[in-house]
């Protein structure tokens, strides 16, 4: 049986940060473990899809939800430089939380259907665990997606995958991820080094994990590795030991699935250097962000993210020191 479901918790998440050393800092850290709802719960007020096409190739976004974090997980945040960020994204400044969506995509190919992450459980937050209905919506069967590609293995992103007694939720799908992931969850050292109130996350991580160990596909960090026709997995370090985005292109269009790269949108964009807490490398995690505000601004390309504000599709553009990200206009070809 899996490991409960984890909740959000202002008072743990900061007690976590306080005294978390580098590896605990790869987990979760918004999480701990309650056993208040199974983890395949859902949220159907929260449910929603988006569909784009890039070229031939279909990507569709599914909502999960949102919650809030104290906004003490930003690191580096100052009120007057905050404010004026959230007013250039057109954001309500709060200088105590900022509530974060949480969402997952689907990429269609002729051939293939990739679940890209599968959002969080219903026990997070009351208005998080649409995941499951987001996919009855979009019209989707569980048993007809045959790759499972996480952008890596925190809760939130896993919530979808097992019941709470370990049953496989995705019948027919593949697990995909970065070795160094899977590495990085199952190991015991790591475990041991977590405060005893925080092990019950990385053990739902794992029992989530569990029915997809055999005959998985892991992949190398050293390198970018296609893993369908116009799909491509790059890795992108630094929110943890194998934090992955995802490639989709077709026809001369693109998009990056860009996964954690952004936790807060209304302030990381004109502050990249702002981290989380919870990134296993701040430095590093730093310097992927504004490698890929680099690249995509001056590519003007496509990105989605799990942290974007739903229907998180959008571009990002250089403004002075900083970014800013817009909204893209919706794809009547979908």
């Amino acid at each position: 049986m899996n490991a409960p479901a984890p909740s959000l918790s202002r008072r743990n998440l900061l007690a976590v940060a306080a005294a978390a050393a580098p590896a605990s800092l790869a987990l979760p850290a918004i999480l701990r473990s309650r056993p208040a709802q199974a983890a395949t719960d859902t949220n159907t007020s929260q449910a929603a899809v988006l569909r784009r096409q890039i070229g031939s190739i279909e990507v569709l976004a599914l909502a999960d939800g949102f919650g809030p974090i104290p906004a003490e997980v930003l690191v580096g945040m100052e009120a007057a430089p905050a404010r004026a960020a959230a007013a250039l994204a057109h954001k309500p400044f709060d200088p105590e939380s900022i509530t974060i969506c949480i969402n997952a995509y689907l990429v269609r190919t002729a051939d293939r259907l990739i679940a890209v992450d599968a959002g969080a459980p219903g026990s997070m937050a009351p208005t998080l665990g649409a995941w499951g209905d987001s996919l009855t919506r979009a019209g989707i069967a569980a048993e007809d997606i045959d790759s499972l590609f996480l952008t890596h293995m925190h809760s939130d992103h896993v919530g979808g995958i097992a019941g709470p007694d370990g049953s496989r939720l995705l019948a027919n799908a593949q697990l995909v991820a970065a070795e160094a992931e899977w590495r990085f969850t199952h190991d015991d050292a790591v475990l041991a080094s977590i405060p005893d109130a925080f092990k019950g996350m990385f053990m739902f991580s794992r029992g989530q994990l569990a029915p997809y160990a055999d005959g998985r596909r892991m992949l190398p960090m050293d390198r970018e590795t296609e893993i369908a026709p116009g799909v491509t997995a790059v890795p992108l370090p630094g929110h943890t030991p194998g934090h992955m985005g995802l490639r989709v292109e077709s026809d001369g269009e693109a998009l990056l699935i860009w996964g954690d790269i952004v936790h807060a949108p209304a302030y990381q964009f004109s502050h990249p250097d702002w981290s989380v807490m919870f990134d296993a490398d701040m430095q590093s995690a730093i310097e992927t962000r504004r490698r890929v505000f680099d690249m995509v601004s001056a590519d003007d390309l496509l990105v989605a993210g799990m942290h974007l504000d739903f229907p998180a599709f959008g571009y990002v553009e250089r403004r002075g020191e900083g970014y800013r990200y817009l909204a893209a206009p919706p794809d009547l070809r979908a």
